[in-house]
């Protein structure tokens, strides 16, 4: 028989209990957190495998009901890859849609608003409504270029420049200037207003045509 010698540590415990004790205190380590955390994402793959083995099992048990649940899974397949196929054919195929362009018939009607004013007895504000409608006849028929940055003296100023008569230009010049001292200034309702307005617009209608 050999002597152990004096000064050499002892050995190791080799069996398996601490053997499986030192591996799970390994594992245990930070460094080896990752690849724990790894294995965790595999759980559902290791579901879908157990729920295979059940089908293969139950393929030798009970083969009818696994053909049945077969084909029903292969019929699910097909609905899901033929509706992802659709949404993207019609997806791809399907035009952009269009921006409606702007209309009159979008706008407000200034001048029936500006009638309905005057049926209330609300005569400067109708007035005033129709001077609106003269502006947006003057713009919408090029008589004059109408930009919201352009105050109503540059409109007054630009009526002279037009192509309108020189009368129905300066009475529109004359009307717009009536109009705002009322609106901005002692807000009488006078119907004579108008009525000026009317006449106005109805010569400024038939002249921009």
């Amino acid at each position: 028989m050999f002597r152990r010698r004096r000064g050499l540590p002892p050995l190791p415990d080799l069996s398996d209990p601490a053997v499986l004790k030192l591996t799970h205190q390994i594992l245990a380590r930070p460094e080896f957190a990752a690849a724990a955390e790894a294995n965790r994402t595999t759980d559902w793959e290791r579901a879908i495998a157990d729920w295979i083995l059940k089908l293969q099992f139950l393929r030798d048990s009970n083969p009818i009901l696994y053909w049945i649940i077969f084909a029903a899974v292969i019929a699910v397949a097909i609905a899901l890859f033929a509706h992802i196929a659709w949404t993207v054919w019609i997806a791809t195929h399907t035009p952009a849609p269009r921006g409606r362009p702007a209309s009159r018939a979008a706008s407000p009607d200034l001048a029936l608003e500006a009638a309905r004013l005057a049926a209330d007895g609300f005569y400067l504000e109708a007035a005033h409504r129709l001077m609106l409608a003269s502006f947006r006849t003057l713009g919408e028929r090029s008589v004059i270029e109408l930009r919201p940055d352009r105050s109503n003296r540059w409109i007054r100023a630009a009526l002279h420049k037009s192509a309108l008569g020189a009368e129905l230009a300066a009475d529109l010049d004359h009307l717009v200037e009536r109009t705002e001292r009322r609106w901005f200034g002692d807000r009488e309702n006078d119907p004579a207003i108008y009525t000026q307005w009317c006449a106005a617009f109805e010569r400024l209608s038939s002249a921009a045509r």
